[in-house]
């Protein structure tokens, strides 16, 4: 539960709504919200899961600094572990649409879209969602990879 200066109330578990309302004035508090409002921007959901990453890797900087490593040194060490991260994807995590079936496809349009985006006739758009990939992918060359847009940006294109 939030209350502002003219005392409106807004309750909400939506981690996008909730670092909106912020004042925020520490940068790095600053680049947090940047990095939430990003990630709503986006894919539409996950802001909370943003700001707990991101807050721990600050959390672990600020302990290397205090222990003298140099930041170059620990921004090189994000940068590598970002591109074994990226590695580890690409080598173990793609699986490829006709694998998965319809029902795995499902789950996967409901967890997105769950979170603030279809509400009553959730059932009816996650059906829709998992039976439009299964059909696409069908449609596709064998290697090719379907990434799932926003319901906003592929209304937009």
């Amino acid at each position: 539960m939030l209350v502002d200066d003219i005392v409106d109330v807004t309750i909400t578990n939506d981690g996008a709504t909730i670092l909106k309302m912020l004042e925020v004035e520490h940068p790095a508090a600053k680049v947090l919200v940047y990095l939430a409002e990003l990630q709503d921007k986006e894919v539409g959901y996950g802001t909370s899961f943003v700001i707990i990453i991101a807050a721990e890797l600050l959390k672990r900087e600020n302990d290397l600094v205090r222990n003298k490593i140099h930041p170059t040194s620990i921004i090189s060490g994000y940068k590598h572990a970002m591109r074994e991260a990226y590695k580890y994807v690409d080598e173990n995590l793609y699986i490829y649409v006709e694998k998965l079936g319809k029902d795995s496809l499902v789950n996967y349009a409901k967890t997105i879209m769950s979170s603030k985006l279809i509400g009553a006739d959730s059932d009816f758009f996650e059906n829709l969602v998992g039976h439009g990939v299964l059909e696409i992918s069908q449609l596709c060359e064998e290697d090719t990879l379907i990434c799932l847009m926003s319901i906003k940006d592929a209304y937009e294109n």
